[in-house]
């Protein structure tokens, strides 16, 4: 899918509260390219929440529908996508979106999830009672399927122009922080 020709787009993927959603709006102004929030896309196709269909329909359809999510976005060259915090650890759909853009992980400690997250009732992962376990663990679960993207960027203490800088440089091959790390695989 990716060719010269096309124009530039990226795909953003880590753990929820990572920034893909603020970042990629920003990334994708700075690039002239179409913002495409697969979350958002879900929504609006289903006519509910992801909290809602979790609750109705369960994990499982969740996943199917981000699936056909990932390939309509993945139809049209040089958008900038910001993945769920799940999309990327389905083999095929890493495929996809690897093939598509480079890949951008966004990388969080457990401890600014927690922070971001802390008033956010919305997201269906973490409705139990210790979110703390819970983040760690599936952060850590996740994080090696992450670590296949092309970049990693800390958003660490950062805002999401100063990540999204990060990413444009990454992406134009110029040199950049040291909080920036190139993934060969």
């Amino acid at each position: 899918m990716k060719d010269a020709a096309s124009p530039r787009g990226a795909v953003l993927v880590g753990f929820m509260g990572a920034g893909k959603s603020s970042v990629g709006k920003e990334l994708a102004r700075r690039l002239k390219a179409a913002f495409v929030d697969l979350d958002d896309r879900i929504e609006a196709d289903a006519g509910k929440g992801i909290g809602e269909i979790f609750a109705v329909e369960g994990e499982r359809a969740f996943r199917k529908r981000e699936r056909k999510a990932i390939r309509d976005a993945v139809s049209v060259p040089g958008r900038v996508i910001a993945t769920g915090g799940g999309a990327f650890q389905d083999a095929a759909n890493r495929r996809l979106l690897k093939a598509y853009a480079p890949v951008v992980f966004l990388d969080v400690s457990a401890a600014t999830v927690l922070r971001r997250l802390a008033r956010d009732a919305s997201r269906p992962l973490l409705s139990g009672d210790d979110r703390e376990k819970v983040v760690t663990e599936l952060l850590a679960r996740r994080r090696r399927t992450y670590l296949e993207a092309d970049f990693r960027v800390s958003t660490e203490h950062r805002t999401p122009r100063e990540v999204a800088g990060e990413v444009v440089a990454l992406l134009g091959g110029s040199a950049g922080s040291t909080s920036r790390e190139r993934r060969r695989g």
